[in-house]
């Protein structure tokens, strides 16, 4: 698939899960742990399901009154657990010992799923599922999923089993169990499932009320007390919007909320609705981070809060009124679980923005980068004196140090994998500063020059930011005597380099 346009958000791509209870009136659910490796939702816990191919479209031609999204759903569930929600000519389910050949050979890609049902002579009944609601992913993410939830019963005769692969692990849970196991930080849950299982209430599947009509977005909960909120902002491409979080519970702050527009802030509002705030924090001063600050602080009457040198930034244009230095601590009051005191503590991480502050939950091991990072691309480091690579390096190298299951940025999803992100956003500035001295001569080289020749096919509008990173990556080979300014357009290696 093409990426979208600029600045715009992509669209989403049909997709189809399923509740599978144990049997009828059960609360039991099967539920399973998606592998790390995967882009979308990898590492959380999460209900078998899948995207919608080409062929279930066409499958759905031939099916009467069978959807696309129904036979992905089939299909999904029979591939990842080995349930199989089709019909021999009896009427009957077939049983497990039946199917581990079939579905060894669906995996293989040795055989189609339409002609596995055919040459098995097994049909879908539209009865077999049951609709229970679709959820879209917001538009913050470069991957989205118009996703519709179903609900079964299990077959008798057949098992669910997971085989390791895109999927790692499977079990049958109670939603109350789950939710306290997500609750005390044993478990990472993705946050449709978290809102299903919260609308199930601990009833049985029968019970669930058709709570998110197409085009729906229950709250997003990445954690316990953790809300997410990503709303448009004017950022820089790709980026179009930006998350703010609403950290805590009885206490709770409200971390970058960045749009300026009004809808947007009153989607903010509602979002808020019957939450206490105990203040405003932001990151650092770039305006994709701060257009509703002054705006939720007036309305709650509650302060804002971020590093000295973000309110330097920001004089004039936002009162800053509670200062957060490297080690501050914001009290959240009591853990969801009840377990423990439960604190937010600043961490000063300069390079993007001087006066830049990530946040780090210990209890349940979240790391709030702010800018640090991005998962829709690298992030714009400027030159002195407003930004500075080396110490951008150095603030992330900082927060490798710290334990992190869940990274939380402010554009794109969150990741289960903070290690691996973290790794790979210095790998990509070794990457760009061996091109940068490779690009070098004795000679002197326009920045321009420089930009065009190492940021190739990038689109014009995005030069500039190309130039600025050229540029920063310059000062830093400075400092280190590896290149040399002739004057403020064009460099060198130093001689003998």
């Amino acid at each position: 698939m093409s990426n979208p346009p600029l600045g715009e958000p992509s669209r989403p791509v049909q997709a189809a899960s399923v509740l599978l209870a144990r049997a009828r009136g059960s609360t039991a659910l099967f539920v399973a742990m998606r592998s790390l490796s995967l882009r979308f939702l990898g590492g959380f816990l999460a209900f078998p399901g899948g995207k919608v191919h080409s062929a279930d479209r066409e499958l759905a031609t031939a099916s009467p009154g069978v959807s696309p999204q129904h036979i992905a759903a089939v299909r999904e569930l029979f591939e990842e657990t080995g349930i199989l929600l089709a019909r021999d000519e009896a009427g009957d389910y077939p049983q497990a010992e039946k199917l581990i050949a079939p579905r060894s050979e669906l995996l293989a890609e040795q055989i189609a799923f339409d002609h596995l049902l055919s040459k098995h002579q097994w049909r879908l009944r539209a009865d077999d599922l049951t609709w229970a609601g679709s959820l879209t992913t917001p538009p913050f993410s470069p991957i989205r999923f118009d996703t519709a939830f179903f609900t079964a019963i299990l077959p008798e005769g057949q098992n669910a089993e997971v085989w390791p692969g895109e999927l790692t692990d499977g079990a049958w849970r109670d939603a109350e169990d789950v939710l306290t196991s997500w609750k005390t930080g044993d478990l990472l849950v993705s946050p449709p499932t978290v809102a299903l299982l919260q609308a199930l209430g601990g009833q049985p599947i029968e019970q669930l009320p058709r709570r998110f009509p197409h085009g729906t977005h229950p709250p997003i909960w990445f954690s316990p007390g953790v809300q997410m909120i990503p709303l448009r902002c004017d950022g820089l491409p790709p980026s179009t919007h930006t998350n703010a979080y609403v950290v805590g519970e009885d206490t709770a702050y409200l971390l970058d909320p960045g749009a300026t527009d009004v809808g947007e802030q009153e989607a903010l509002f509602a979002s808020l609705e019957g939450r206490r705030l105990a203040g405003v924090v932001l990151t650092h001063h770039h305006p994709d981070h701060i257009g509703s600050a002054a705006v939720v602080a007036e309305r709650y009457g509650v302060p804002i809060f971020a590093h000295p040198l973000t309110a330097q930034a920001l004089r004039g244009r936002i009162d800053v009124n509670r200062f957060l230095d490297d080690g501050d601590c914001l009290d959240l009051g009591e853990t969801p679980d009840g377990r423990s005191r439960w604190r937010l503590q600043a961490i000063h991480t300069p390079g993007h923005a001087s006066g830049h502050l990530v946040f780090w939950d210990a209890y349940y091991r979240l790391l709030f980068a702010g800018d640090m990072v991005s998962m829709l691309s690298s992030v714009l480091i400027p030159p002195p004196p407003e930004g500075d690579l080396a110490i951008y390096l150095d603030s992330l190298r900082r927060m490798q140090t710290l334990p992190a299951r869940l990274l939380l940025p402010a554009h794109g999803s969150p990741s289960a994998r903070p290690a691996f992100v973290l790794e790979r956003a210095l790998a990509h500035r070794r990457e760009r500063e061996e091109q940068l001295l490779q690009a070098l001569t004795s000679e002197p080289r326009a920045v321009a020059d420089l930009a065009v020749e190492l940021y190739r096919g990038l689109p014009e509008p995005l030069m500039r930011f190309a130039d600025m990173q050229v540029r920063a990556g310059l000062h830093k080979l400075q400092r280190e005597g590896r290149a040399v300014a002739v004057d403020a357009e064009r460099w060198k290696l130093p001689a003998g380099f």
